[in-house]
């Protein structure tokens, strides 16, 4: 069977499974469900193997599949660290658990690679258009 395109996703089982309803490439409605592990599962691998399709289609073993980030949220966690929740514009989430030690070492990677970024922009820019970032 293959999709032609996904019509609904819904939560089944009071939340311990999930359904992907499809119509199939001769236009009849097909459904899956997956169980919550099952679920959580393809959803780790989803990412990973779009990228590994992209550097095949492209084959450069440097392209990524890149998600656009629509806004992030930092929340606290338990005592061992907080609670990253990123999101795409059209609704994609997907929320990270980081010790504070990855926290604090992510914290000078964003703002030493940052700089970079905008120290080489600022540079290469014609002098009207040079700002100073904090």
């Amino acid at each position: 069977m293959t999709s032609s395109r996904l019509t609904t996703c819904s939560l089944v089982k009071n939340g311990h499974a999930i359904r992907l309803e499809f119509v199939d490439g001769e236009g009849q409605p097909v459904a899956v469900e997956f169980p919550f592990d099952q679920a959580q599962s393809i959803i780790m691998t989803l990412p990973q193997m779009l990228s590994k399709a992209l550097q095949r289609r492209t084959q450069s073993r440097s392209s990524r599949y890149v998600f656009s980030l629509g806004h992030w949220s930092i929340e606290s966690g338990d005592e061992n660290g907080l609670i990253l929740t990123m999101a795409t514009p059209d609704g994609f989430q997907v929320s990270f658990a980081i010790p504070f030690d990855a926290c604090r070492a992510m914290g000078w990677a964003l703002g030493h690679e940052g700089r970079s970024a905008t120290e080489t922009d600022s540079a290469n820019a014609p002098a009207n258009e040079r700002w100073l970032l904090n």
